[in-house]
């Protein structure tokens, strides 16, 4: 049955996608995972944001293979995270679930020959309610609120001027036209995503430098990526803006000097 392709800069973008494949340039962890299982796809391909620690980055696969849903990852040095085109043109297939593996997918595939694939199978799509399962907690303990999401896809008015421990990656969007931070925030940490081709992994950080944000990425192999408590809890510093280096964040430093030296200079900006 002929089906269609859906190709997005995150997969916190569509809202259905009425059975197509999805090529999304999120990372390939949990967050993204229990996105994809609310959509109604039919197969989805993320980036392995370098894979990282306890294999965060492709958590997604066995995940998915729970809803018989097919997944695959693309090598994260073979296209831009964050950049849904960059992956169909660029992107090497390097890890596959055993669902996708069962309809025929498999590694050193192109991007756009495992997406037809999985198309043209004959695989049910997946509409699962798990939105629930996505994870937000605020932290007290200073006159500057401190928020752990999962995504910065979760990011709303409410979150104004606290600082966000984020489980995305770096990246800012390739189609983005308007900040996908949609409000002014005091910091905000997110994952480096092993960085990745053309440096994607850390865009986002320039981005919030603009903005006056001070800003860092997590070294994906110290905590969990799409895991935001991963991040608080185990998380150090790849690479920080210019605006965290201002108020003494440096790379070595965890989320929690990051939240220390943010108060400290009570929302500085540079």
């Amino acid at each position: 049955m002929a089906r269609s392709i859906c190709i997005v800069d995150s997969i916190t973008q569509p809202e259905n996608v009425d059975g197509a494949a999805i090529i999304a340039g999120s990372h390939g962890g949990i967050s993204s995972a229990r996105y994809a299982a609310q959509l109604g796809s039919t197969g989805v391909i993320f980036n392995d944001a370098g894979i990282g620690k306890d294999e965060a980055g492709i958590e997604s696969l066995p995940y998915l293979d729970e809803f018989d849903c097919p997944a695959a990852t693309v090598d994260y040095r073979s296209a831009r995270i964050g950049d849904g085109v960059n992956m169909v043109k660029h992107g090497s297939i390097r890890h596959v679930n055993d669902t996708a593996e069962d309809v025929g997918c498999s590694i050193g595939q192109t991007v756009l020959d495992c997406v037809v694939t999985m198309n043209d199978a004959d695989v049910d799509k997946v509409a699962m309610d798990v939105s629930n399962e996505l994870f937000e907690e605020k932290r007290s303990g200073g006159a500057i609120p401190v928020w752990l999401l999962d995504s910065i896809g979760l990011v709303t008015e409410k979150h104004e001027g606290a600082i966000v421990i984020a489980g995305s990656h770096g990246e800012r969007l390739a189609g983005e036209k308007r900040s996908h931070v949609p409000t002014e925030i005091a910091g905000m940490t997110l994952f480096d995503a092993g960085v990745g081709k053309d440096g994607a992994g850390i865009s986002r950080l320039a981005t919030m430098n603009d903005r006056g944000v001070p800003a860092a990425a997590v070294d994906v192999h110290t905590a969990r990526i799409g895991d935001a408590r991963s991040a608080w809890n185990d998380g150090v510093f790849s690479y920080v803006n210019n605006c965290a280096e201002v108020i003494g964040v440096s790379e070595g430093d965890t989320p929690h000097d990051f939240v220390d030296k943010v108060r400290a200079a009570n929302q500085h900006s540079c």
